[in-house]
């Protein structure tokens, strides 16, 4: 197995191939690609005419109209540009439970893989103690194996502070751009809902993309086991037969602020189980988009 394909499955990209990850609203770039940009200006394809007002660049003006009416207008353009879009991986500790952190990446990369090939320009993040690893936006198919790099050198370890990395995104994205979280979302409901609020005011796509184990949906343990946990926690012995309803109880309560904050700021949630099969999460999503 390369470095690549254990990222990238060829017969997931394959079924991927007649695919796409669009922004559902306007962005602002540079060069061209498949998405439109609110900004009118001089460019490539006509828009409409629409009548001159005080304030408008003379520059603008159809002469030819002006000579035929004898009324000014202006010329509008669609000014056409990529989509510029920024994956953020979590690598808490608690994602190394089962596979969710190789599930989670095989989903970046995937998407990475798969924007870069609409013609689309693609940066990484990685979630620790806010972000660490960052690999700046860029187009073309050397991205991908930089992306991969940055995979590759990630590791899961210790806590995370995910509300923080979406603060420390806001302030180093610049203009607008599509971002995709992927997380298990084990994080403080109140400020994350004050951290993608702050996204999407600053008028980015967020797109939440959650990835859990079944274990942590349905607590199965069965007699006394000793929980451990995975960014710094102290171990804790119970018998799960006690604590089952209450933990499950607290998971719904979770759960439910965390879509709501979704919903208030309309940002896109969907959950990814790692039983799943990827091909069929990552098939779901962007039918479920388009």
């Amino acid at each position: 197995m390369t470095l690549a394909t254990r990222y990238l499955d060829p017969l997931l990209l394959q079924r991927l191939s007649g695919l796409q990850l669009s922004a559902r609203r306007v962005v602002e770039g540079a060069t061209l690609g498949q998405h439109r940009s609110p900004l009118r200006g001089a460019s490539i394809e006509f828009r409409q005419h629409r009548a001159y007002v005080a304030g408008d660049e003379p520059r603008r003006l159809d002469w030819r109209v002006l000579a035929r009416t004898d009324r000014p207008y202006v010329r509008e353009f669609h000014e056409e540009t990529n989509l510029r879009c920024v994956l953020m991986l979590d690598r808490s500790g608690s994602m190394r439970y089962g596979n969710k952190f190789d599930y989670a990446a095989k989903v970046v990369a995937s998407i990475g893989y798969l924007m870069l090939h609409q013609g689309e320009s693609v940066g990484l993040a990685t979630i620790g103690n806010g972000i660490e690893q960052w690999l700046t936006p860029h187009p073309g198919k050397g991205q991908i194996s930089r992306l991969i790099g940055t995979l590759e050198r990630t590791d899961t370890n210790g806590p995370a502070d995910l509300p923080r990395a979406l603060n420390d995104i806001a302030s180093r994205i610049g203009r607008r751009a599509l971002l995709i979280v992927v997380s298990d979302l084990f994080c403080d409901p109140t400020r994350f809902a004050a951290a993608i609020s702050r996204l999407r005011h600053a008028r980015h796509e967020v797109i939440v993309l959650r990835v859990l184990d079944d274990d942590e949906i349905r607590f199965p343990f069965d007699g006394w086991v000793r929980l451990r946990g995975l960014e710094g926690e102290n171990p804790h012995l119970c018998e799960p037969a006690m604590i089952r309803q209450r933990y499950l109880d607290n998971f719904a309560k979770h759960e439910l602020s965390i879509k709501q904050s979704c919903g208030s700021s309309d940002v896109e949630f969907h959950t990814f189980v790692t039983s799943r099969d990827i091909g069929d999460s990552l098939v779901a999503f962007l039918k479920h988009r388009s």
